[in-house]
């Protein structure tokens, strides 16, 4: 039986783990706690997330995940999907029928506040547009080809902003709406395209009653490896991981760390080391607000595009999105800020306070700081995952949010095929 040894218990190293019960044997190398970025706490009353709150259902990865570890009944969706975007101070819905960054509905779009008559007259514009030229080009360029500067700035990039918290010139359209791109090269006009696709009945958006925590509590139930806590130090050329608590000689070595942690433990594979901490991180700041109040929150929440000079990303009404999340008679909010700000509880609860008059004090306040986190796929990102697929040697697999998608589902998957791989040689 092979020994694999997985470096990094966030879910795509749990997830590898889990997949070689009773097929490997299995060494899983963490310091701290298990989750990565996916951390519940439960405080006054408060179910709180530190990460990410929940993922995709279009992606049936996680949610397949879950019901193999007997957690399907508890699985849940958002309660509403109404959604604002902050505009001139306002809260303004988000127009309904918008998928991603595609408005699906032409009268919402047309009525919405949000865009000018010009911008509202740029964006049908898709209906006529040819198709764009082959080659990777920015998510920017790519909403401000089809529909318009409007479209991108007050809507698409501060949507595109909770997934990527990266600027929308710096993202790559293939790499991050593949989707979206071949949609264009079949069937030319978005708007057309996405109208033929039936509108889901379910929720866009899963999670679990408990809290994510609870898919990584239960995979770590559920694993068969032995379970080191201690810092991995390097990944030497035979195969044998140091770390501060000994070596470990392996067949094959898993990193499922940040791309930049995995630079530095294949150190001594410079040309790889060099691709990985090449890859842009993102720092990023969470800072969940319960209160006390009769006041009754009536979406998920809102989104800031950049010209409302907000010092949040966005913010999630939390206690709306999801039920079981604050006690009766109480609201919780979760505010997101980018970079590494030195005060963040008193930046989000000013942001509150002047955007939605929450001006008393907090009965509680849960603050996640998550430096260099979040992966940035700049354009060109498949053509440095292929130089960095190249460079791999032969017993060492990358797997996370890094490479091949940044959300759950796509972790889920790629270290489920990465699993099978290890067991297929």
């Amino acid at each position: 039986m092979k020994h694999v040894t997985v470096i990094g218990g966030g879910i795509a190293g749990l997830t590898v783990a889990f997949a070689l019960k009773g097929k490997a044997r299995v060494t899983l190398v963490e310091p701290g706690p298990m989750g990565g970025t996916i951390q519940t706490v439960k405080k006054d009353g408060f179910l709180v997330e530190g990460g990410p709150d929940s993922f995709l259902s279009l992606k049936p990865a996680a949610a397949d995940l879950c019901r193999e570890l007997g957690l399907g009944g508890d699985l849940v969706g958002t309660q509403s999907r109404k959604l604002y975007v902050l505009f001139h101070k306002r809260l303004h819905e988000l127009p309904e029928g918008f998928y991603l960054t595609v408005p699906t509905r032409i009268l919402p779009l047309m009525f919405t506040p949000l865009l000018s008559p010009l911008g509202k007259l740029r964006a049908g514009m898709d209906l006529i547009l040819p198709r764009g030229k082959e080659g990777d080009e920015s998510l920017g360029h790519f909403v401000r080809r089809r529909f318009g500067q409007e479209v991108l700035d007050r809507i698409a990039e501060p949507l595109m902003a909770g997934i990527y918290v990266a600027d929308a010139d710096r993202l790559s359209m293939a790499s991050t709406f593949p989707r979206l791109v071949e949609l264009e090269k079949k069937s030319r006009s978005l708007i057309l395209a996405m109208r033929k696709i039936p509108p889901s009945v379910t929720s866009p958006f899963l999670t679990l009653k408990g809290g994510l925590g609870t898919l990584v509590e239960k995979l770590a139930v559920e694993l068969d490896a032995k379970i080191l806590k201690g810092r991995a130090i390097e990944v030497g050329r035979n195969m044998r991981v140091m770390t501060d608590q000994g070596e470990i000689a392996s067949d094959e070595v898993v990193v499922a760390t940040p791309s930049h942690e995995a630079s530095r433990l294949l150190k001594d594979r410079e040309s790889l080391s060099q691709e990985l901490v090449g890859i842009p991180y993102v720092s990023t700041v969470t800072v969940s607000l319960g209160f006390r109040t009769n006041r009754v929150l009536d979406a998920t929440g809102f989104v800031i595009p950049k010209s409302e000079k907000s010092r949040l990303l966005a913010c999630t009404w939390t206690s709306t999105k999801f039920a079981g999340r604050a006690p009766a008679g109480c609201v919780l909010l979760r505010c997101f800020l980018v970079g590494e700000p030195d005060d963040p509880e008193r930046i989000a609860r000013e942001e509150v306070r002047d955007l939605m008059g929450f001006s008393q004090e907090p009965e509680t306040v849960v603050t996640y700081r998550w430096p260099a986190a979040n992966p940035v796929y700049e354009v060109g990102h498949a053509a440095r995952m292929a130089r960095i697929d190249a460079l791999v040697p032969k017993g060492i697999r990358l797997v996370g949010s890094a490479y091949r998608g940044v959300g759950i589902p796509d972790a889920i998957k790629d270290s489920r095929e990465t699993a099978a791989k290890i067991l297929a040689i």
